[in-house]
């Protein structure tokens, strides 16, 4: 009987101790998963956003990249005038450009028109001319176009004593018959390749117009587009051709 009892707590002993170890083992396995998972979880957590959402990252930046460029493209030229107010540094950078004056003889040149004629200053001497001087990026210019057509061409365009002429700095003959045509203006375009002709009238800085009166003397100047500027410039256009 003794012996029985004695046996049956030396098997409940071993039975303890088997489970104390097993527990044992457990717990430091779970100990060791939980680091684990915990930093798994920060990882995940801290990744960037650039990662997290790649496409619509990359997307983001290829959109500023594509008008970051744009802006570039213009911001090279340096000289877009703007709209109607310019600020006081703007007037006075536009002042410093300006390689003429009112009351100035007109610089000699020549230039040939989409058309295939070459006119002269000299030649064009008893006219009021109207030279513009824009380029085809230039988004200013293109909002003056409409007011040249309308308002200056189909008004003096059956008049022998004027002429209106867009000079388009830097853009060839080819650029300027296409774009003549696209937009269906009837008033002369020729081009300026090289700046030469621009170059006798500024350094920077376009939509320019300059009118010439009939002795051949600039009697205007105006850089960007003011509607009450262009009006303005107009008014003289008319008072010049009555006299």
């Amino acid at each position: 009987m003794k012996a029985t009892i004695y046996f049956s707590l030396i098997l409940a002993g071993f039975i303890f101790c088997s489970c104390m170890q097993n527990g044992s083992k457990g717990g430091d396995e779970d100990s060791q998963h939980s680091p684990q998972a915990e930093l798994q979880d920060r990882q995940q957590t801290d990744k960037p956003a650039g990662e997290t959402n790649n496409s619509g990252q990359e997307a983001g930046t290829d959109e500023a990249g594509a008008s970051n460029t744009s802006a570039g493209d213009d911001a090279q030229e340096g000289d877009n005038a703007g709209g109607e107010k310019k600020d006081d540094d703007t007037e006075a950078d536009i002042r410093a450009s300006t390689l003429i004056s009112k009351g100035e003889r007109v610089p000699a040149f020549s230039f040939t028109t989409t058309s295939g004629t070459t006119y002269s200053m000299e030649r064009l001497r008893g006219k009021v001319v109207l030279l513009n001087l824009f380029a085809t990026w230039c988004p200013v210019c293109m909002e003056e176009m409409p007011a040249l057509q309308n308002q200056v061409w189909k008004r003096y365009k059956s008049r022998d004593d004027f002429m209106l002429v867009s000079i388009g700095r830097e853009q060839d003959m080819q650029k300027m018959k296409d774009f003549k045509s696209k937009k269906g203006y009837g008033f002369h375009f020729a081009p300026d390749t090289a700046r030469n002709i621009y170059g006798k009238f500024a350094t920077k800085y376009i939509p320019r117009n300059v009118v010439v009166g009939k002795t051949g003397k600039i009697i205007y100047q105006g850089t960007g587009y003011d509607k009450e500027e262009f009006e303005n410039m107009m008014q003289l256009i008319e008072r010049e051709l009555a006299d």
